[in-house]
């Protein structure tokens, strides 16, 4: 398993981040988007895109950066 992300700019909003969960070379798991000057997550378990175009433009990240994220997700969905 490997833990991507990738950032944008949102105007009005700031900095957007998507990290993703993938398996093998492209497969994409799970992903999320988090914009945290707006305090937004959002978690997508059945992500929209199933694989991923240029995984190697994306940053590596830490398992425990997605997964903690994820558990802040789901937290908030459940309310």
């Amino acid at each position: 398993m490997r833990y991507l992300e990738t950032s944008q700019i949102i105007p009005s909003k700031g900095m957007s981040y998507t990290f993703y969960e993938v398996e093998g070379e492209d497969k994409i798991l799970r992903m999320l988007t988090t914009i945290p000057d707006m305090d937004e997550i959002h978690i997508y378990p059945k992500p929209p895109v199933k694989k991923m175009y240029k995984p190697e433009l994306c940053k590596v990240i830490e398992a425990n950066e997605f997964l903690g994220l994820w558990a802040m997700g789901e937290e908030r969905k459940a309310k």
